[in-house]
């Protein structure tokens, strides 16, 4: 057995937690003289995301990289270092009434590094956009050991931006990041989750009417039967093929607006029922939609994460139910995103071509489909990065340029760059 297809990829690695900046600066020049893989890892919550690292080294642990450099509240801005927690950086911003509305499935354990490399997101990326839309400086260790700055604290300061993008979502295969500077938002003043029980048949009609209707939710969220009976969902009574959350965040009256106005244009839908969660009472689910991306049930071998156009997802969803029974299903229907989590006790076989028969029906709908969880035993014969695309000849050039050891995080990446 090879060391990319050990079941347990960081066998063998050393684990370093260095306390400042300087000091992981020292351990990754060292690292690049040996020519020793640098694997970045904040909470170690995200670190089953792609490939086995292809060789063994080091595993660069942020947590003592957690320190507050800046809180201007009133410029609405944040500058933290990327070992810092998201439930403590919740809480700073909360202290202000301002908040970074990503949602993590892993709040309570997930580093900020750890969501910016991975470009996590969750239900209100509809309404609120995704990470790329908030960073705005962010520092890397890069290959040298030196530490380097794009951007700046000011949210209109372009300097560096595309440096910003680019590695956000790049899985530290370009650099560990060491700081970052977000924008931030107010707190809204109010929430509540309108909340549809329906049968199959009626879904693309609903779906279409709430992208076509008054109201701005900031979530629309499609989740199936099997879905619904996770135990994230338990206050519910759900005995429909589906449920659609449309969620809305502003003020007291425009979400109470919202919410009826909404719930008035969807009040003749055949064979449902219609429901509306108000704060405080939605916050839990809420929370539920945010993590039932990683709540996998006990022996799931697999989860995939399609993008697809949001007008394919209904049809989709129901490829999906056909060729994978017993498979649960979360949709973020409006950004076109969907979450499956296979059950246990399916075949190898019977997963692999399962799950290409979805990446090719996504693929035709000009989409993809990865798999963020797999267990290792799989990995080696399953499309964990889907489809390659043509421009991953433009990703091997920048990961060359910018890292050209091939030190942080060899192999883990699309086409195992």
């Amino acid at each position: 057995m090879s060391f990319s297809d050990s079941l347990n990829p960081l066998d063998g690695f050393q684990h370093k937690h260095p306390s400042d900046v300087l000091e992981a600066c020292e351990i990754i020049k060292q690292a690049a003289a040996n020519l020793e893989a640098i694997v970045p890892s904040g909470s170690g919550s995200k670190m089953n995301i792609g490939y086995a690292p292809s060789r063994k080294g080091i595993v660069l642990g942020t947590k003592k990289l957690n320190k507050v450099i800046d809180y201007p509240a009133r410029d609405m801005t944040v500058t933290v270092q990327a070992g810092i927690l998201v439930k403590d950086l919740n809480e700073l911003l909360g202290k202000e009434n301002q908040r970074l509305p990503i949602d993590d499935p892993y709040p309570a354990d997930s580093s900020l590094g750890g969501l910016l490399a991975t470009n996590t997101s969750g239900p209100r990326r509809f309404g609120w956009g995704t990470l790329r839309d908030y960073v705005i400086g962010i520092s890397i260790l890069n290959d040298e050991g030196k530490e380097t700055k794009a951007g700046g604290r000011v949210v209109k300061n372009v300097a560096g931006y595309d440096f910003c993008k680019l590695h956000t979502g790049a899985l530290g295969t370009l650099g560990v990041i060491s700081q970052v500077t977000l924008k931030v938002r107010p707190r809204p003043e109010a929430s509540a989750l309108l909340f549809l029980r329906l049968n199959y048949d009626k879904v693309e009609s609903v779906l279409d009417r709430v992208h076509n209707s008054k109201t701005r939710p900031v979530a629309v969220e499609l989740l199936n039967k099997n879905a619904l009976q996770h135990t994230l969902f338990k206050s519910l009574d759900v005995t429909s093929d589906y449920g659609i959350f449309v969620g809305f965040e502003h003020s007291v009256e425009a979400v109470k607006w919202q919410t009826e106005t909404l719930a008035n244009e969807l009040g003749d839908v055949p064979s449902s029922k219609l429901e509306i969660i108000n704060s405080p009472s939605d916050s839990v689910l809420w929370q539920a939609l945010g993590g039932f991306q990683v709540a996998r049930n006990s022996g799931c071998p697999l989860t995939f994460k399609a993008n697809i156009p949001s007008s394919k997802v209904s049809s989709w969803c129901a490829l999906a139910i056909e060729t994978i029974p017993g498979v649960s299903l979360q949709a973020h229907a409006g950004s076109g995103i969907v979450f499956g989590h296979i059950p246990e006790g399916i075949s190898q076989q019977l997963a692999f071509n399962s799950i290409d028969i979805l990446l090719q029906k996504a693929v035709r709908y000009q989409g993809n489909l990865v798999l963020p969880y797999c267990i290792p035993e799989w990995k080696a014969s399953f499309p964990v990065w889907g489809q390659i695309r043509p421009d991953v000849k433009v990703m091997r050039k920048v990961k060359e340029s910018l890292d050209p050891k091939a030190i942080f995080n060899p192999g883990r990446f699309v086409d195992r760059i």
